[in-house]
């Protein structure tokens, strides 16, 4: 059992070695490199951009505030009764109760020319009693209008008035669309980037295999197994794929530190700042689930990728037509 040990260890050393030599070997090996590199830079890319969209949408689902208006016959018990079950309600983030003085000054402050026509003209207060909702997801909105639906509310806020999408909802809506469309795209391009890293491993494989075949020829006429004449392709190409990746990795950093140095992230309470707070998070927890994917990713494709370049070139019929 030992011996048996010995000898297994013994070949994945042996291959080892001899896939680090052929690439080596290989006059083209910095083209190889560099084509394999980019195809991981835009891999890693993609995923960043996935990554950035779902943290587009967390921000989107949490910061979008429904103001409800409140009718002028309910009174104050009824007000207080409406707004504590909707705070009690689990997806609900926060209420926030606007009187029409609070309205009154805060639309002065945002429109002075509309208030001073209005006093001008010496009109009463046209601005309703609101109540400011925050949900904490966006897409409980239906579930949240269910109950503004039941009928104990309905002397207290009209129903329809939540059903009447404002211009920042409409906005929200379609920015929910835009993102949900582009994380789509952004999984489709992800399989699409592996898929072509794939094919061109077996492009790679294949053609070293044609350069080669009088030494396959050699091994196979020598009883060689088919598994230990693919070993050293495998490793040879797990080598370079793990250049490659680590190269991109490299690369991507470079970059990111570079854009963060060119164009500072803006910090604090503006949009901007408060979209990058939502996505910085989720790049902290998953980019090292991300390297453990690739780490484990780069010896299935090499192994894979070897497979279908080789497979038919160590048929005995295929390399009887390579020799000739």
């Amino acid at each position: 059992m030992k011996e048996g040990f010995r000898s297994t260890l013994a070949l994945w050393k042996r291959s080892i070695r001899r896939g680090y030599d052929n690439m080596l070997r290989e006059r083209n090996r910095l083209a190889t490199w560099s084509a394999l590199t980019g195809i991981f830079l835009l891999l890693q890319g993609s995923i960043l951009v996935f990554l950035g969209i779902v943290g587009a949408e967390s921000f989107l689902k949490s910061r979008t505030n429904l103001h409800l208006e409140l009718l002028d016959a309910a009174n104050d018990q009824e007000v207080q009764t409406f707004l504590s079950a909707v705070q009690n309600l689990p997806y609900v983030e926060q209420v926030n109760y606007i009187t029409k003085e609070q309205a009154y000054a805060k639309m002065k402050e945002h429109d002075p020319e509309l208030i001073a026509f209005i006093e001008e003209l010496k009109l009463e207060n046209p601005f309703p009693e609101t109540a400011a909702v925050t949900l904490g997801r966006l897409d409980q909105y239906e579930s949240f209008a269910g109950f503004l639906r039941e009928e104990r509310w309905r002397s207290i806020v009209d129903p329809s008035f939540l059903s009447q999408k404002t211009n920042q909802e409409a906005y929200v809506y379609e920015l929910l669309q835009f993102t949900g469309t582009g994380r789509i795209a952004a999984i489709f391009f992800v399989v699409l980037t592996a898929g072509i890293l794939l094919f061109i491993t077996t492009e790679l494989v294949r053609e070293r295999v044609l350069r080669r075949k009088e030494e396959i020829l050699v091994e196979q006429l020598s009883g060689a197994f088919s598994f230990n004449i693919l070993l050293p392709y495998a490793m040879e190409a797990i080598i370079v794929l793990a250049i490659a990746a680590a190269m991109s990795i490299a690369l991507c950093a470079g970059i990111g530190m570079l854009l963060l140095q060119i164009a500072p992230l803006p910090e604090g309470e503006s949009a901007i700042g408060q979209l990058w707070e939502s996505i910085y998070p989720l790049i902290g927890a998953y980019a090292p689930i991300i390297l453990l994917l690739e780490i484990i990713a780069i010896p299935l494709i090499g192994w894979l990728g070897t497979w279908l370049g080789m497979l038919p070139k160590i048929h005995a019929r295929a390399l009887v037509l390579l020799r000739q």
